[in-house]
């Protein structure tokens, strides 16, 4: 199949390995020039391992026109804040009345987990603003791109509205060490690949803080029920949570070195500001404006979301890390399940 990523950073370029070494022609767009000239240089990125090299059969370009040319599937992997400003980019380029392949729509495809600050939106609600015709899938679920790219097994979740458009995908990146599943559930699997980052951060600063394996159950365990308890309020599945999507990403982003979320969270516990903190890091942490629309979701629909809270205080109202675990293990006593807030 002819396929198009827009983005090429670590995920990006995992993926197109994968569909690449599947004999498919893959093309990749990257907007920053120095981006581009380092990749096409080195044919490497510094993400990944060492002795991964892009081959050459993966066209990389800054020419928008070059990449969505005739492409059956476009993946997009950008920055979640960025996204709608590269989709005001492309969209001339894209399905309009004067294009040749404007009754043929590609599947479009997100392999980014965020919500978008001030519309609080999900990714393929953004995707859809733009092509309302076109069929959408969420790739989620516990995928480090370092390991994939090694050759380490990993299990996805193909996501989408449409069962054909899921299963498509299912089919084209499935490979001898990635096994994709398909849901029909999209706010769900989106709202957990997205507010397990927000959770992963706290963890951070759980293991910086050498707070112990307790805390780091508890924390995960009290996280997934606030993750629970917002899809549940959004119209979710509360049983997608329990799934890849949902426990399966949140353990992988909480415990992995290569987890970018966690890695925040450790810095943060530091004592270092959270600007110079994302100043310091190759990549987005994308559960640091995660956080910002995770706060906003619970007050618009009156939920308890402690963790979420706290951290965002700690992120961006500079609290005490020490005076917030000290709010959330003095809240009032409550059952653990029950069906209010807890």
């Amino acid at each position: 199949m002819k396929i198009a990523f827009i983005g090429a950073g670590r995920w990006a370029i995992t993926l197109a390995l994968t569909l690449n070494r599947k004999g498919n022609e893959v093309k990749m767009w990257e907007f920053s020039k120095e981006k581009l000239d380092i990749l096409l240089k080195t044919r490497k990125i510094s993400d990944l391992p060492d002795t991964i090299l892009i081959p050459d059969s993966i066209y990389i370009s800054n020419t928008i026109e070059e990449v969505l040319e005739t492409s059956e599937v476009v993946f997009f992997a950008v920055p979640s804040q960025s996204l709608r400003s590269v989709l005001i980019k492309i969209s001339p380029f894209r399905f309009s009345s004067t294009n040749k392949l404007a009754t043929k729509t590609p599947i479009l495809v997100s392999a980014m987990k965020g919500l978008e600050n001030n519309t609080n939106k999900r990714i393929s609600e953004i995707l859809n603003e733009f092509y309302p015709a076109a069929k959408i899938v969420a790739l989620v679920g516990p995928g480090i791109p370092y390991e994939i790219a090694e050759g380490k097994p990993a299990s996805l979740v193909a996501v989408s509205d449409s069962n054909g458009a899921a299963r498509s995908i299912q089919e084209i990146l499935s490979y001898e060490n990635l096994r994709v599943y398909t849901h029909s559930d999209v706010i769900g699997a989106e709202l957990g690949g997205a507010l397990k980052n927000v959770i992963a951060i706290a963890t951070g600063i759980c293991d910086g803080l050498k707070l112990g394996d307790n805390a780091k159950a508890a924390l995960l365990t009290r996280g997934l029920a606030e993750i629970t308890r917002l899809g549940i309020a959004m119209n979710a599945n509360p049983m997608t949570f329990a799934g890849l999507s949902g426990i399966g990403d949140l353990i992988v982003t909480a415990y992995s070195p290569y987890s970018r979320n966690r890695l925040l969270g450790v810095t943060i516990s530091r004592g270092i500001h959270i600007e110079q903190a994302i100043r310091s890091m190759t990549g987005i942490a994308e559960g640091a404006a995660t956080t910002i629309s995770a706060k906003s979701l619970g007050l618009k629909m009156h939920l308890e979301l402690p963790i979420i809270e706290e951290i965002n205080s700690i992120l961006f109202q500079n609290h005490d890390i020490t005076k917030s675990i000290k709010r959330l293990m003095q809240r009032p006593l409550k059952k653990e399940t029950n069906n209010e807030n807890s």
